[in-house]
């Protein structure tokens, strides 16, 4: 479940809690439920292609993640290397870690842009409340940090771990493509306010990006050389580079003060 998803469950439940709502709040929630059904499309759309899965292990620290034994529970529930069987946790550090956000984001633009298309008075009802309705600027901020804190550049570096070139140009493109859309469509809703009009947020990534690309490309460097000793069945060799490992997402996760 996304962002807009949990938002349209809350926003339905107050709207029946609270009998003096006013008309535009019984819009909004059916706006709001419109658009989290757009966005779950969009975002089970990607997430369901055949091969996904395999960007998503190629392209993150997923592997080391796992390999890290941290948390209260397996990253996995079973063992099997599905998405149905990840836990939440590994599932949104290793997108964070990537420096793709994707949970945070992926659908937000398709579904504004699918809502302006399809129902432009709704859209407009956005508009007109996204600075005035809690729940709905609650949302957007949040998807809109995701969008700035996203690094369209470490993306493609992370990409380019992914072996099968086809693979790759399939999914990453597609990921850009979305990225670019939902910067575009929050600015679109919001006059620039949302990205454009946030200066204390856009310096505080400037000044993380400055101090942690070097640790992405040193990650990423890693992770080639574990995988490629791994897949050569160089055991020993390959777990002597865990530590290092295991710094690398510290070191990251210090550095962005997150893990998702």
């Amino acid at each position: 479940m996304n962002n807009l998803e949990l938002l349209s469950a809350g926003v339905t439940q107050n709207t029946l809690l609270n009998e003096s709502v006013e008309a535009d709040d019984v819009a909004l929630s059916k706006v709001m439920d419109r658009l989290a059904e757009f966005s779950r499309e969009a975002y089970q759309g990607l997430i369901r292609t055949p091969k996904f899965i395999d960007f998503f292990r190629q392209a993150t620290p997923i592997d080391v993640i796992e390999a890290s034994r941290i948390g209260s529970r397996p990253s996995r529930r079973t063992g099997a290397a599905s998405l149905e069987d990840l836990r939440a946790i590994p599932w949104v550090f290793a997108w964070s870690q990537a420096r793709f956000y994707l949970s945070g984001w992926y659908g937000v633009g398709s579904a504004l842009a699918r809502m302006k298309e399809e129902d432009p008075k709704g859209f407009e009802l956005l508009r007109k409340h996204y600075d005035s309705w809690a729940p709905l600027r609650y949302m957007l901020k949040n998807a809109s940090t995701s969008v700035m804190a996203a690094n369209r550049s470490m993306m493609k570096l992370y990409g380019s771990m992914v072996t099968d070139k086809k693979l790759r140009g399939q999914f990453l493109g597609r990921i850009l493509a979305e990225h670019s859309l939902t910067r575009k469509m929050l600015n679109d809703l919001s006059d620039s306010k949302l990205t454009e009009g946030r200066p204390r947020l856009r310096k505080v990534i400037m000044l993380r990006e400055a101090a942690i690309d070097l640790l992405h490309e040193q990650q990423v460097a890693l992770l080639k050389d574990w995988r490629k000793k791994l897949a050569e069945g160089e055991r020993k060799e390959a777990e002597a580079l865990l530590p290092q490992m295991l710094l690398s997402l510290n070191a990251i996760a210090a550095g962005l003060q997150a893990t998702g």
